[in-house]
């Protein structure tokens, strides 16, 4: 779907501390690297003493500030977490937090493709409401070791934090150009907790198998959704200066995208710094377009791509257009001087 007018004014991130990752090997007498170590993850954000929402409110005030736009000019909060169990209904914490009298809000439950479809519905709304001037993006999310401390079995390391994005009509620095959507319910099975299985113990098929035995059908579907916004916006994958995956893990990005229209490899993305915090579900495509926005490398003209998929399986591609040189700033990870969110 191609888009007019539609920008990203503002992003901010709440990335808690980072605790280095020990890379244990293939198992006892192997002497073998573990899929883990492979898959490239050296450490990852860590939360204690704050929930996922929490986390995504902060991040909401840093995206707000860096839009300069006030929250009575929101008229619509869109929030994507994932199984948040400190917050029943997270998008009422965060319009109380962040905003207007008359902003509404709603959730979005996409899993890991929550961030990038999170911004697809803002756009949606400020397409059809003329007379809306902005729309809040966020997303949160917090994996407790004894629910998700298996993961790294699985080959990834699952990482805490908040990202937030500001979408308004026109004033933006970024100009969204182009979306798609791509979906593989057949696998939907695989993402279905297990008979007998309750509590922190539940798993569904994908929990303990990972990708792999699926990665014919991920390559086809990342492929077909990039193929798609790249064709309706026609460019070119020359044209795309920077590509913003989910952080997954450099095994299965070089798989996904190295055969793709892109041709490239996890270490020429986003990755790079992806890989640090760990996979923080909805919040990673968010976490990396705050980094790039604010990293002053980025020059008027440049595109940017999002690539997302979440289980279930659902993807979104995402093309950006930098529309002016964006400031300089400092990556709005943590902050000691922020107030908190009660």
């Amino acid at each position: 779907m191609l888009w007019q007018d539609i920008t990203i004014a503002g992003t901010g991130a709440w990335i808690p501390p980072i605790r280095p990752e020990q890379q244990p090997r293939g198992g006892p007498g192997t002497g073998q690297p573990s899929m883990m170590a492979l898959n490239g993850f050296t450490s990852a954000a860590v939360s204690k003493d704050n929930t996922a929402t929490q986390m995504a409110a902060r991040a909401g005030l840093k995206a707000l500030r860096h839009a300069d736009v006030v929250s009575a000019d929101l008229s619509l909060l869109v929030h994507a977490g994932f199984q948040d169990p400190d917050h029943y209904t997270p998008s009422a914490y965060l319009m109380r937090v962040l905003g207007g009298r008359d902003t509404a809000g709603i959730e979005v439950g996409a899993a890991s493709d929550g961030g990038a479809a999170a911004l697809v519905a803002a756009a949606d709304h400020l397409a059809a409401r003329p007379d809306a001037k902005a729309a809040l993006v966020t997303t949160g999310a917090r994996f407790p070791d004894e629910r998700w401390g298996y993961s790294r079995e699985l080959g990834y390391v699952a990482g805490d934090a908040g990202a937030a994005a500001v979408l308004t009509r026109g004033t933006g620095f970024a100009r969204l150009v182009a979306t798609a959507h791509v979906t593989e319910s057949r696998l939907e099975a695989q993402t279905r907790t297990k008979e007998g299985h309750t509590g922190v113990a539940r798993r569904s098929p994908v929990e303990e198998t990972g990708f792999m035995p699926h990665i014919d059908v991920l390559q086809r579907a990342t492929h077909r959704c990039i193929e798609t916004v790249l064709d309706e916006a026609a460019v070119k994958p020359a044209d795309i200066a920077h590509v913003v995956p989910i952080a997954i893990g450099s095994v299965v990005l070089d798989m996904l995208l190295s055969g793709s229209p892109l041709g490239l490899r996890a270490d020429d993305t986003s990755w790079t710094y992806g890989r640090h915090i760990g996979h923080a579900g909805p919040s990673d495509v968010l976490l990396a377009l705050d980094r790039t926005f604010r990293s002053g490398t980025l020059r008027a003209g440049e595109r940017v791509l999002v690539v997302s998929f979440g289980v279930g399986f659902r993807w979104t591609t995402a093309l950006f257009e930098v529309t002016r040189d964006p400031v300089a700033m400092t990556p709005a990870g943590r902050s000691r001087s922020e107030g908190v969110c009660p």
